[in-house]
């Protein structure tokens, strides 16, 4: 058997939970002003076996469009055919890449998969953390190395083959978008990333999916705005979650990633449901 790192069985997880965790869209609210994710946790019993489901997402509110203009997310109601009847109906005005969302292959290379193209196995993958919380808080500006991952390795065991890698910085992006708010100062802003030298080890050497970040962006601040990592891994054929929450609640290895998104064709991106099931 591959080394996977993964307890789940995933016939089972896949087949008794069907597309039900999937089907919970992203809750959305009017308010404008930044608030912590709430850590969102639960249970589901599929046969003899309990699995604990850990939501990954931020809540899509006003507070990611912060310093655009228009703002990134609006909404407006609309009349329906059901009006009379008590039907309630909004039109979204959404920038793709808005709250945590997936970064598609097209986002970064003319003919890559569109949001549609990607195929559904490679949206259900194991899920590692590493955790770089020390780190940041000593350089928030900092880019995982591969160094960093073969030093992840030697604790942890060899990268699961297909993966999705998570980078665990602690720094919440809703919290930072006030902070520098607060003080006026865009260039305060805190965005760990990976450095564009990993790109090929994980592709190449550990067969990895996608890639993840608590932070709005795959590279980190100081690699804006060329964005080295986002050309080498997307063109690639891979994907990223940017804005990823509640890394916290789920173990380094173990768990099973699931990014719900819409199958929008066309789309370089669009915001997500990650669920772990762990």
């Amino acid at each position: 058997m591959a080394n996977d790192g993964f307890r789940l069985d995933r016939r089972l997880a896949l087949g008794g939970l069907g597309l039900a965790a999937l089907a919970s869209a992203a809750g959305s609210s009017s308010g404008a002003q930044a608030k912590p994710v709430q850590p969102g946790e639960g249970s589901v019993r599929i046969g003899s076996h309990d699995f604990r489901i850990v939501d990954l997402t931020h809540k899509l509110t006003e507070a990611f469009s912060w310093g655009m203009d228009p703002p990134r997310l609006a909404m407006e109601g609309i009349d329906g055919s059901g009006k009379d009847a008590g039907m309630h109906l909004n039109r979204l005005s959404l920038v793709e890449h808005t709250g945590t969302h997936i970064d598609a292959p097209s986002h970064f290379g003319e003919g890559g998969a569109d949001l549609a193209d990607i195929p559904l196995q490679d949206l259900a993958v194991p899920l590692v953390v590493v955790d770089a919380r020390e780190r940041a808080r000593s350089d928030g500006n900092f880019a995982l190395s591969l160094k960093d991952l073969q030093e992840w390795e030697g604790l942890n065991g060899p990268i699961p083959l297909g993966c999705c890698v998570a980078l665990w910085s602690g720094i919440d992006p809703l919290e930072e978008f006030q902070r520098v708010k607060d003080s006026g100062g865009i260039a305060d802003l805190r965005a760990p990333g990976f450095a564009p030298a990993t790109a090929d080890w994980l592709a190449q050497a550990r067969k990895v999916k996608g890639v993840a970040v608590d932070s709005m962006t795959l590279d980190n601040k100081r690699q804006i705005p060329s964005y080295p990592f986002h050309r080498k891994w997307l063109r690639d054929g891979r994907w990223g979650i940017e804005g990823i929450a509640n890394l916290n609640q789920v173990p380094a290895t173990g768990a099973l990633l699931i990014a719900g998104a819409a199958p929008i064709k066309g789309a370089t991106g669009m915001p997500i449901r990650a669920i772990a099931i762990c």
